[in-house]
């Protein structure tokens, strides 16, 4: 079969929009439109080049000393008494999550860390369940995951170059927030209200300029998906996404991520929190599941064609 030259022509053209990511600039993906698509259940998504860290908790979680790669640290314990251990109630895929038990008073366990290869742009997908009689502490809370680049050492989660976090509002409510306590840039407060408009809720979160996100339904799966892409030193050109359920709230491509002392710094940890400051109103529990960290978009779990 012949082929015309101008055939040719678009054929490599479009060859390599694909190659170098080109099209994701134009649309964000949402839905069934990532990674997950192509594992059922996440079986085996682990495998795919452009994952990072998937933890499901099928196995006993890889625990490791702090700052080693390969593995959690920091807060990483589980098993009873812990305050963090492994249960095959409702998992959303696989046989197993993890549940975390809250006594009255209490802020839930440490944080745990996770080193990753160091990119410029990072996914996070994380499935958080609540139980049906949830009562929200009475504050802020909690950093649920979140991302961070640094170029030396911080003494706390919000103490990094760049972090962002995924937290949950005591409305029921997901949100973005940022911070670059050692960069040029440290008010963001005052940025987001100048370029985006008013914060969704509390404190200094990513306004939902795409949609509104579904509120967290105690005793239901929530899923939340998150993007960072670290700008040109200096330039406004970072990106920061969040998807709720699959959906796209939040998409911004004119973030000044990283100023011009951090040319080198990369994103490089993924922070496991679920903290709650106030502390607990009662003892109750809740849990976590399908943890993925990744290079490209990831969607909710998909499931197999009966």
């Amino acid at each position: 079969m012949k082929v015309r030259t101008s055939s040719l022509f678009l054929v490599a053209a479009a060859a390599a929009l694909l190659a170098t990511g080109s099209y994701a600039q134009d649309r964000a993906p949402q839905g069934d439109e990532g990674i997950a698509a192509k594992y059922p259940g996440d079986v085996g998504m682990e495998k795919d080049p452009a994952v990072l860290l998937l933890e499901d908790f099928e196995d006993q979680p890889t625990v490791v000393n702090w700052m080693q790669e390969g593995g959690w640290f920091g807060g990483a314990r589980f098993g009873p008494g812990t305050g963090a251990q492994f249960t095959e109630e409702n998992p959303v895929a696989g046989k197993r999550c993890l549940q975390y038990v809250l006594k009255t008073g209490t802020k839930g366990v440490s944080g745990m860390f996770h080193r990753i290869k160091p990119q410029d742009t990072v996914f996070i997908r994380t499935y958080r369940r609540f139980e049906e009689n949830w009562e929200w502490p009475k504050g802020y809370g909690p950093h649920d995951v979140g991302v961070h680049g640094y170029l030396g050492e911080f003494s706390s989660p919000t103490g990094s170059d760049l972090h962002v976090l995924l937290d949950f509002w005591l409305t029921g409510d997901t949100i973005l927030r940022i911070g670059t306590p050692k960069q040029t840039m440290t008010k963001w407060n005052d940025f987001m209200k100048e370029n985006y408009g008013p914060t969704p809720v509390g404190g200094n979160g990513f306004p939902w300029n795409v949609s509104v996100p579904d509120k967290i339904v105690p005793g239901k799966w929530h899923c939340s998906e998150f993007m960072v892409k670290l700008s040109t030193p200096g330039e406004r050109d970072g990106a920061v996404r969040l998807w709720v359920n699959g959906k796209l709230v939040s998409d911004f491509t004119d973030v000044p991520t990283r100023d011009v002392d951090h040319g080198d710094m990369q994103l490089s940890l993924i922070l496991f929190s679920h903290y709650f400051h106030p502390g607990s109103p009662k003892d109750q529990v809740h849990w976590v599941d399908q943890f993925v960290v990744a290079t490209h978009y990831i969607g909710p779990v998909t499931r197999a064609e009966p």
